[in-house]
Protein backbone atom coordinates (compact mmCIF):
# COMPACT_ATOMS: atom_id res chain seq x y z
CA UNK A 1 0.00 0.00 0.00
CA UNK A 2 2.61 2.62 0.45
CA UNK A 3 3.99 1.89 -3.02
CA UNK A 4 0.54 2.76 -4.38
CA UNK A 5 0.63 6.60 -1.86
CA UNK A 6 4.24 7.04 -3.05
CA UNK A 7 2.84 6.29 -6.59
CA UNK A 8 0.16 8.62 -6.35
CA UNK A 9 1.87 11.14 -4.66
CA UNK A 10 4.49 10.95 -7.44
CA UNK A 11 2.24 11.61 -10.30
CA UNK A 12 0.63 14.60 -7.91
CA UNK A 13 3.78 16.14 -8.06
CA UNK A 14 4.56 16.05 -11.50
CA UNK A 15 0.59 16.91 -12.46
CA UNK A 16 1.85 20.12 -10.28
CA UNK A 17 4.99 21.13 -11.70
CA UNK A 18 3.41 21.88 -14.45
CA UNK A 19 1.04 23.87 -13.56
CA UNK A 20 1.28 27.53 -14.42
CA UNK A 21 -0.22 28.54 -10.96
CA UNK A 22 2.10 26.41 -8.51
CA UNK A 23 0.79 28.54 -5.72
CA UNK A 24 -2.90 27.82 -6.31
CA UNK A 25 -5.40 26.56 -3.42
CA UNK A 26 -6.76 23.48 -5.34
CA UNK A 27 -5.50 20.07 -4.28
CA UNK A 28 -6.96 16.76 -6.07
CA UNK A 29 -9.73 16.35 -4.51
CA UNK A 30 -11.00 20.16 -5.99
CA UNK A 31 -10.28 18.03 -9.46
CA UNK A 32 -12.05 15.12 -8.17
CA UNK A 33 -15.15 17.03 -7.95
CA UNK A 34 -15.44 19.23 -10.53
CA UNK A 35 -14.53 15.32 -12.60
CA UNK A 36 -18.08 13.92 -10.97
CA UNK A 37 -19.84 17.49 -11.81
CA UNK A 38 -19.31 17.44 -15.50
CA UNK A 39 -22.15 16.67 -17.57
CA UNK A 40 -24.28 16.69 -14.18
CA UNK A 41 -26.93 19.32 -13.39
CA UNK A 42 -28.70 17.55 -10.11
CA UNK A 43 -25.61 16.52 -7.67
CA UNK A 44 -25.81 18.29 -3.71
CA UNK A 45 -22.96 18.66 -1.92
CA UNK A 46 -24.28 15.87 -0.03
CA UNK A 47 -23.96 13.00 -2.92
CA UNK A 48 -20.24 14.51 -3.87
CA UNK A 49 -19.55 14.13 0.12
CA UNK A 50 -20.73 10.36 -0.77
CA UNK A 51 -18.73 9.88 -4.25
CA UNK A 52 -15.38 11.71 -2.39
CA UNK A 53 -15.57 9.56 0.93
CA UNK A 54 -15.17 12.76 2.87
CA UNK A 55 -17.13 14.51 5.34
CA UNK A 56 -19.84 17.17 4.06
CA UNK A 57 -18.12 19.96 6.39
CA UNK A 58 -14.89 18.64 3.66
CA UNK A 59 -17.12 18.80 0.91
CA UNK A 60 -18.45 22.06 1.63
CA UNK A 61 -15.26 23.75 2.32
CA UNK A 62 -13.76 22.06 -1.23
CA UNK A 63 -17.43 23.63 -2.73
CA UNK A 64 -16.76 26.94 -1.28
CA UNK A 65 -13.27 26.86 -2.90
CA UNK A 66 -14.34 25.70 -5.72
CA UNK A 67 -17.41 28.55 -5.81
CA UNK A 68 -14.29 31.44 -4.93
CA UNK A 69 -12.18 30.35 -8.15
CA UNK A 70 -15.07 30.42 -10.38
CA UNK A 71 -15.23 26.95 -10.81
CA UNK A 72 -18.66 25.88 -9.97
CA UNK A 73 -22.41 27.87 -9.20
CA UNK A 74 -25.21 26.46 -6.76
CA UNK A 75 -28.20 26.47 -8.27
CA UNK A 76 -31.84 25.87 -6.90
CA UNK A 77 -32.24 21.85 -7.30
CA UNK A 78 -35.35 20.92 -10.27
CA UNK A 79 -37.82 19.25 -7.66
CA UNK A 80 -36.38 19.71 -3.70
CA UNK A 81 -37.08 23.49 -3.28
CA UNK A 82 -34.78 23.04 0.14
CA UNK A 83 -31.73 21.90 -1.51
CA UNK A 84 -29.22 23.37 -4.06
CA UNK A 85 -27.29 21.75 -6.85
CA UNK A 86 -23.34 21.98 -8.32
CA UNK A 87 -23.00 23.18 -11.20
CA UNK A 88 -19.82 23.32 -13.36
CA UNK A 89 -19.18 26.90 -14.83
CA UNK A 90 -17.79 27.10 -18.81
CA UNK A 91 -14.37 28.09 -16.71
CA UNK A 92 -14.18 25.16 -14.94
CA UNK A 93 -15.14 22.83 -17.82
CA UNK A 94 -12.23 25.16 -19.67
CA UNK A 95 -9.82 24.09 -16.27
CA UNK A 96 -10.86 20.25 -16.29
CA UNK A 97 -9.52 20.33 -19.81
CA UNK A 98 -6.61 21.71 -18.88
CA UNK A 99 -5.92 19.35 -16.16
CA UNK A 100 -6.91 16.11 -18.06
CA UNK A 101 -4.76 17.28 -20.53
CA UNK A 102 -1.31 17.84 -17.89
CA UNK A 103 -2.82 13.89 -16.40
CA UNK A 104 -2.84 12.45 -20.33
CA UNK A 105 1.25 13.64 -20.45
CA UNK A 106 1.78 12.17 -17.59
CA UNK A 107 -0.21 9.00 -18.30
CA UNK A 108 1.48 9.04 -21.85
CA UNK A 109 5.19 9.19 -20.19
CA UNK A 110 4.59 6.45 -18.04
CA UNK A 111 2.90 4.57 -20.68
CA UNK A 112 6.53 4.83 -22.40
CA UNK A 113 8.73 3.50 -19.27
CA UNK A 114 5.92 0.13 -18.86
CA UNK A 115 4.25 -0.28 -22.20
CA UNK A 116 0.14 0.95 -23.13
CA UNK A 117 -1.03 -2.53 -22.18
CA UNK A 118 0.46 -3.26 -18.53
CA UNK A 119 -0.59 0.66 -17.73
CA UNK A 120 -4.21 -0.55 -19.06
CA UNK A 121 -3.78 -3.29 -16.82
CA UNK A 122 -3.64 -1.05 -13.68
CA UNK A 123 -5.94 1.22 -14.59
CA UNK A 124 -8.69 -1.55 -15.07
CA UNK A 125 -7.47 -3.28 -10.98
CA UNK A 126 -7.59 0.27 -9.67
CA UNK A 127 -11.05 0.83 -11.19
CA UNK A 128 -11.92 -2.51 -9.75
CA UNK A 129 -10.84 -1.68 -6.26
CA UNK A 130 -12.62 1.83 -6.43
CA UNK A 131 -15.92 0.62 -7.65
CA UNK A 132 -15.72 -2.17 -4.66
CA UNK A 133 -15.02 0.46 -2.35
CA UNK A 134 -18.09 2.49 -3.52
CA UNK A 135 -19.94 -0.26 -3.04
CA UNK A 136 -18.95 -0.94 0.16
CA UNK A 137 -19.15 2.53 1.38
CA UNK A 138 -22.66 3.26 -0.21
CA UNK A 139 -24.49 0.00 -1.28
CA UNK A 140 -24.90 1.21 -4.94
CA UNK A 141 -23.21 -0.14 -7.75
CA UNK A 142 -21.24 3.02 -9.32
CA UNK A 143 -22.85 4.54 -12.58
CA UNK A 144 -20.00 7.20 -12.53
CA UNK A 145 -17.40 6.83 -15.76
CA UNK A 146 -15.38 10.06 -14.76
CA UNK A 147 -13.51 8.00 -12.11
CA UNK A 148 -10.49 7.36 -14.72
CA UNK A 149 -6.56 8.86 -13.86
CA UNK A 150 -6.86 10.44 -17.19
CA UNK A 151 -10.43 12.16 -16.65
CA UNK A 152 -9.68 13.72 -13.17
Amino acid sequence: MVLLIRTAKAIVDEVRAERPAASSPMAPVHGLAARYLLGRDDVTTVELARYLGITKQSTSEAVALLEKTGTVRRAPHPSDGRARVLLLTDDGKERLEQGRRRWQRVEDEWAEIVGRDRLDVVRGVLEEILAADLVARDGRVPVDQNSSCVAS
